[in-house]
């Protein structure tokens, strides 16, 4: 995992600085993308699977996670800060103002992939081999690939990956069809500029400073109440939102209560993605059980790939719902149909995705509590101890967490006391 995650720095450095000369064509764009993509997704799902691979422990875990989501924050935030001063010094319609900002970005990806390389780590090599299966090094390109495949697929067995999923998708296009929206929603629904929008948007910065407020909540609370507690103020400031559209405030009253609704809703809406990725390092775990093996880099993978296919239906859902409604892009003015079909895709579009999620949210029990009744009984049976001596409590845990029988789990092949006394029973 960290091999990959270590030749993928001279490989970003060389693809992302490619994508930025001026002057190529079609064809030299379109290669030099997709083999941006090809090496950032090397690197990306290597390094979304370094907190399972580097502890079990719940709160460090946790800590990981959300000290990653952190500096993914911050650096959004330097992205344009960068950008605008290049933009600056260079002019504004200056290619090389964009070269220059694509290059600075290559090398701080590039020194980001070697720092993570020196300082993390991933599971024992002989825990990797103990779980390999050894007809899987015999194959050849064709049957690899259905490997994988079928690999990829089985992850949707487990049922806490499912509910893990349907969260994150639900969570993340309700807040993609919130921020298409939103601009639209402030202009047209309450007469207010573009920049008052775009100055609103931007109070989603007070999410950086209070990281560690969403790791507090996530380690006290555990996800399903932290996605309640989120999901729950989402609504409410939708609520909040549609009350003010239809109340004749004055401006004053209205920008300010704006200002206060949009930096708690900006805040909690947050949470529909750090959670999901606070949450993420624990659903191997949940698939060790049901298969004996460590699949972390499957799961990242799957939970990419299926993030990639949805992300564009919100734009989609918005932009038909728009056009079907005569809204007039680019327009100073629209009709009252249009209006209301901005405002009501926002607030109702919204709030009944994020109503969902949180309904799935009741029943998702993946917490520390449970967690640790996992990982205390996969690690009795990586010691021998017989299934059939398995605690009630244990056992409710773990097919609540499965979706499994207790009997289906964990193959006897990975417990050698139960192989051997099967060898002899036979």
């Amino acid at each position: 995992m960290t091999f990959r995650v270590l030749i993928g720095s001279p490989l970003i450095l060389i693809t992302y600085t490619l994508l930025w000369i001026p002057g190529g064509g079609y064809w030299y764009y379109l290669i030099v993308y997709c083999l941006v993509e090809v090496v950032v997704t090397m690197v990306l799902i290597p390094y979304e699977t370094l907190p399972s691979e580097m502890t079990t422990d719940f709160n460090s875990r946790s800590k990981m996670s959300t000290t990653r989501m952190f500096f993914s924050g911050a650096i959004t935030s330097v992205v344009t800060l960068v950008g605008g001063f290049y933009i600056q010094l260079l002019g504004q319609h200056n290619p090389y103002a964009y070269t220059a900002t694509g290059v600075t970005f290559a090398v701080l990806f590039s020194i980001a992939c070697l720092i993570t390389w020196k300082f993390t780590w991933e599971r024992p090599l002989n825990e990797i081999k103990a779980t390999a299966d050894p007809s899987e090094a015999h194959q050849n390109l064709a049957q690899f690939f259905w490997t994988a495949l079928k690999s990829y697929l089985s992850t949707l067995k487990v049922k806490a990956f499912r509910q893990h999923m349907y969260l994150y998708l639900l969570g993340v296009t309700a807040q993609d069809l919130f921020s298409g929206a939103f601009i639209y929603f402030i202009v047209f629904g309450y007469g207010l500029s573009t920049s008052t929008a775009s100055y609103l948007l931007s109070l989603g910065i007070i999410g950086l400073p209070l990281t560690p407020v969403n790791y507090w909540l996530f380690t006290r609370l555990g996800a399903k109440k932290c996605y309640v507690l989120y999901f729950g103020l989402v609504i409410a400031g939708l609520a909040a939102y549609y009350i003010m559209y239809l109340m004749n405030l004055t401006h004053n009253t209205l920008i300010i209560a704006l200002i206060i609704v949009s930096t708690i809703y900006l805040f909690f809406k947050g949470g529909a993605y750090s959670i999901p990725w606070n949450v993420f390092p624990f659903i191997p775990d949940v698939d060790e059980i049901m298969t004996g093996k460590r699949r972390e880099g499957e799961f990242a993978a799957m939970m990419s790939f299926i993030r990639k296919l949805t992300s564009g239906l919100a734009a989609v859902f918005l932009g038909w719902v728009l056009s079907a409604n005569g809204f007039k892009s680019g327009a100073a003015v629209q009709s009252l149909q249009a209006t209301h079909a901005v405002v009501y895709t926002l607030i109702f579009g919204t709030g009944i995705l994020t109503l969902l999620a949180m309904a799935i949210a009741v029943t998702f029990n993946l917490d520390a509590k449970t967690h640790k009744v996992l990982i205390d009984e996969i690690e009795r049976l990586k010691a021998g101890g017989k299934k059939a001596n398995v605690s009630p409590k244990a056992k409710a845990v773990c097919e609540n967490l499965t979706g499994e029988k207790y009997s289906d789990l964990w193959p006897v092949s990975n417990n050698k006391v139960e192989k051997k006394e099967t060898s002899n029973e036979n």
